[in-house]
């Protein structure tokens, strides 16, 4: 019969005064010992198995290239030695420099620095010092600057591209060092202190899953602008400003002394003011009756439009023009221009705002638009909408609260009025889905001309171009050519925009009816479709693209009146230059655009029809086949030489 031991003896016997024997002590002190050594042997393996790893994967003449270099010494070979040793301590990607941590890291660090001085000499004056602290590692772990013409190029970022961009870089920013480029001399560069790399924008943005574009500009070199990249937060889709300003709206002022303080993007960086105007009740009281009676009769509306746009529309797009008597001179050289280069317009609405302007139209046979409910909605802008009962009583014209005179200048409030009604006249196209161009005043101008454009070519062959490479955008705007802080980042020309019917473009023009009371407040609606384009740009991806003032496809105000940079106009005066359109914005008052067109051979309206004295028969009686020409200022470009005329401003220097 076998006894089984008891409990007792499967502990450790005790000798003597209940010690432990010597052989049992000595044989957990080995076993301590050896589990030490295999730790750190397992330790070092790994280490040297990562470096073996990365060492293989270089190509052989890499490797021959850095043994030779060792004795060499050589400049060019020894940074290539030294990418391939730091690219081996960062475990290809740098996912084994990341896992060791502590005091292992430490042990690392002094062996990679030995190893180095051995293998690649020339490294070892770098102490392979990372560009960015641990504590910046959560959104920074390298830096590569690209060319900004090469990005522009890469990337069609829809805002216009600022002059200069040959010769200047972005810097790109790396959040992981799995975004960095694959390229190993590249990555490392990047990562590790020295200068800034720079690659082209393809192998900067090669392993890049998102990229998150921040455009920036000081506009006055007095403001001392600093960047606050927040990281550890919740990705932001807007920028916050903060400024040393004392007081309030226009009244504020910079002072270095003051404290900074959060402020709005309309803040002017060169005086401190704020240049937007909160809407007051009586705006928004004028506004909530606008909507009111508009979206009351919004079905009627849209039903009547709706067979008009049916009967004209081309490949499901029109071109929209509104126009009051005060500007009619301009719709009728537009359609003699247009027609004496046997341009098709046949897809043209005119929205009139007085009888005159209808009937104007229609003699020419365009089609024109005219509706009570949409006066009734517009009457309150100008009238009490206390009397608007009346008005709906004795008024049957579309929009009879616009003024059929031109605004006397930008920013009155007849002007604001104009704005309005272009709104609404854009909205009502878009949401019964068709495409359009729209052609209205240039809104940096002081004048509420409404059809300032002559054409060359059709624009719409442009746009409606599906090989062209920006064919996918949602809307495209005329580069106004300000640069103003207000009209930012986009700065784009609110008078000639086209526009594709979707969800997206729906939406704008939505938001730009509602924020009716904004455009009356700040009179204009410039600056506020820009907001309403970048914001929606982030909220839901709207593509826009403003077509940059050096393309000179789509030239304008800003050419003719920009004497310092004259590349265009001289170029349009010899020949050389084919545009699709000329957009005569910029431009002070109606006097001053007619005498600029007619000096530009942009003139097709006989002199019996100016002033307003268009008849019934406009199209036969007033066009013109060859352009109108006739000299009227010196230091204004002109077809031909215009030296003996006056000056338009004072000193002016003569274009020819």
């Amino acid at each position: 019969m076998v006894k089984r031991a008891s409990n007792s003896n499967l502990l450790p016997t005790r000798a003597g005064g209940g010690q432990y024997s010597t052989s049992s002590r000595r044989r957990v002190s080995v076993d301590t010992i050896t589990w030490i050594i295999i730790l750190l042997s397992s330790c070092f393996i790994s280490f040297y198995a990562g470096v073996w790893v990365a060492w293989t994967w270089a190509s052989p003449q890499q490797q021959e290239g850095c043994i030779e270099n060792s004795a060499s010494s050589t400049s060019s070979a020894s940074t290539d030695c030294t990418n391939i040793c730091l690219n081996a301590v960062l475990g290809g990607r740098g996912d084994l420099a990341r896992k060791l941590d502590g005091k292992l890291d430490s042990m690392v660090r002094v062996r990679v620095e030995k190893a180095l001085e051995t293998e690649c000499p020339s490294s070892s004056n770098s102490k392979w010092s990372k560009r960015f602290p641990n504590t910046l590692n959560h959104f920074a772990n390298g830096l590569i600057s690209v060319n900004r013409k090469d990005m522009f190029d890469k990337y069609d970022f829809g805002v216009p591209m600022n002059g200069n961009a040959e010769n200047e870089d972005i810097l790109m920013l790396y959040d992981s060092r799995e975004a960095l480029p694959s390229v190993s001399s590249l990555t490392a560069a990047a990562a590790f202190n020295g200068d800034i790399p720079q690659a082209d924008a393809t192998t900067a943005t090669s392993n890049c899953d998102t990229i998150s574009a921040i455009f920036v500009k000081n506009y006055s070199k007095k403001v001392r602008q600093c960047l606050a990249i927040v990281g550890g937060q919740y990705q932001g889709y807007h920028v916050q400003r903060w400024a040393r300003i004392v007081g309030e709206g226009k009244h504020a002022t910079f002072d270095r002394s003051a404290p900074l303080r959060m402020t709005g993007r309309m803040l002017k960086s060169g005086t401190g003011a704020e240049e937007f105007e909160f809407p007051d009740p009586t705006h928004l009281l004028l506004h909530r009756d606008i909507l009111l009676n508009y979206l009351t009769n919004l079905d009627t509306i849209q039903g009547e439009l709706a067979r008009e746009l049916y009967n004209i529309a081309k490949e499901n797009t029109v071109i929209v023009v509104t126009v009051n008597k005060g500007q009619s001179e301009l719709l009728v050289n537009f359609v003699c221009s247009a027609r004496s280069r046997g341009l098709d317009i046949s897809n043209l609405i005119v929205f009139p705002t007085d009888l005159y302007s209808k009937a104007l139209a229609e003699s020419m046979g365009l089609t024109t638009f005219y509706s009570d409910e949409v006066n009734c909605a517009l009457a309150c802008w100008l009238f009490d909408c206390k009397t608007l009962t009346f008005l709906m009583f004795i008024v049957s014209q579309l929009m009879k609260s616009i003024p059929s005179y031109e605004a006397q200048q930008y920013g009155d409030r007849d002007f604001a009025v104009i704005m309005m009604a272009k709104v609404i006249c854009v909205h009502l196209v878009c949401e019964l889905g068709y495409d359009l161009l729209f052609q209205g005043e240039c809104i940096s101008c002081c004048s509420s001309s409404d059809v300032d454009v002559v054409w060359f070519k059709n624009p719409l062959d442009y746009f409606q171009d599906k090989n062209l490479a920006i064919a996918d955008f949602d809307v495209y705007f005329q580069d106004d050519g300000s640069r103003e802080e207000r009209f930012s980042p986009y700065s784009a020309n609110s008078g000639f925009y086209f526009v594709r019917s979707n969800e997206r473009t729906k939406m704008l023009f939505r938001r730009m009816m509602y924020a009716g009371e904004i455009i009356l407040s700040n009179r204009s609606h410039q600056e506020i479709l820009i907001q309403q384009l970048a914001d929606l740009n982030e909220l839901i991806g709207l593509k826009v693209k403003v077509i940059s003032r050096k393309d000179y496809a789509f030239p304008g105000g800003y050419h003719f009146n920009h004497v310092r940079d004259d590349t265009f106009m001289r170029s349009f005066v010899a020949g050389k230059s084919d545009p699709y359109i000329f957009h005569m914005c910029w431009t002070l008052n109606k006097d001053d655009k007619l005498k600029y067109l007619k000096q530009m051979g942009m003139w097709y309206v006989r002199d019996n029809c100016a002033g307003g004295g268009a008849g019934p028969n406009a199209l036969g009686g007033c066009c013109s086949l060859d352009p109108i020409f006739s000299c009227h200022y010196r230091d204004k470009p002109s077809i031909k030489s215009c030296a003996s005329a006056p000056p338009k401003d004072k000193d002016g220097i003569s274009f020819w």
